[in-house]
């Protein structure tokens, strides 16, 4: 059974928004809750979450935050270990589905009630001081703290695997955002986003002569942009999706090679 998530009303994830600004970095626990009274939830579809689950939910991302590093300022590699790991927690221990999971007022309620000390460590502010409204609030689910990891974590989970998350740690954030920003044409298909990932962890090692991987990503990206004008890849299967990127990072590869 799906489990529904408390749904912060827009106005009050407005409040708790210009809330976190008034607290110096690093000492939002006073905002920290398992409940708020301007949230609401869905009326059917699910049982709704605990507030015990919740808490547990709290707990084990921030234990792993603790664990990389944070509140003080992790390296690059810390920040990386700590959203693979809580992509993984968020998918394995939310028992939210796809339908809970696309409402951006479920993501506002965990990032300003639940988890607003944790969503600014690793979202601190700026240089003028103003965190980022779409790390927050929800308004970009693609960029936000919490949901952006869970979805990666959804698209790239392949259940009869040995490990189902093996995925999460092929790419680096950078190479990812790459994949998923491309939402309508390439995203939207988690097959073939699984497939440009396997596809990509077989080149490590690859001797690129005058090029990076991550150009061979981008040039690949770039081609299967123009293929779904005129190909429809939820047709495929995912052995002829592999074929397909295979195929098409052979060619990027000579291509910028010069062979």
């Amino acid at each position: 059974m799906s489990v529904l998530y408390p749904r912060l009303l827009p106005g009050e994830a407005d409040r708790l928004f210009a809330a976190l600004h008034k607290h110096p970095a690093g000492a939002h626990l006073s905002m920290v809750s398992n409940r708020s009274p301007r949230s609401v939830y869905a009326a059917t579809g699910g049982r709704r979450v605990t507030t015990g689950e919740l808490d547990d939910l709290r707990n084990t991302i921030h234990l792993v935050a603790k664990e990389q590093g944070f509140p003080d300022l992790p390296a690059s590699g810390q920040r990386t270990a700590f959203d693979r790991q809580v992509a993984r927690i968020l998918h394995e221990q939310s028992g939210m589905v796809p339908g809970e999971a696309a409402q951006r007022q479920v993501w506002a309620f965990l990032s300003l009630v639940l988890l607003p000390d944790v969503c600014a460590w690793r979202w601190p502010p700026s240089a003028d001081g103003k965190y980022a409204v779409d790390r927050f609030k929800g308004t970009d689910l693609t960029r936000h703290a919490l949901a952006r990891l869970w979805t990666r974590a959804h698209i790239l989970h392949v259940p009869k695997d040995d490990d189902p998350y093996a995925l999460l740690s092929v790419m680096g954030e950078a190479d990812l955002d790459q994949v998923m920003a491309r939402r309508h044409a390439i995203a939207s298909t988690p097959e073939l986003v699984r497939a440009v990932v396997r596809v990509h962890s077989e080149g490590f090692g690859e001797p690129l002569r005058g090029t990076s991987s991550r150009e061979v990503l981008r040039q690949c990206l770039m081609r299967l942009l123009r293929l779904t004008a005129f190909l429809d890849p939820d047709a495929l299967s995912a052995a002829q999706l592999n074929r397909l990127v295979r195929t098409i990072r052979q060619e990027v590869v000579a291509s910028l090679q010069g062979t």
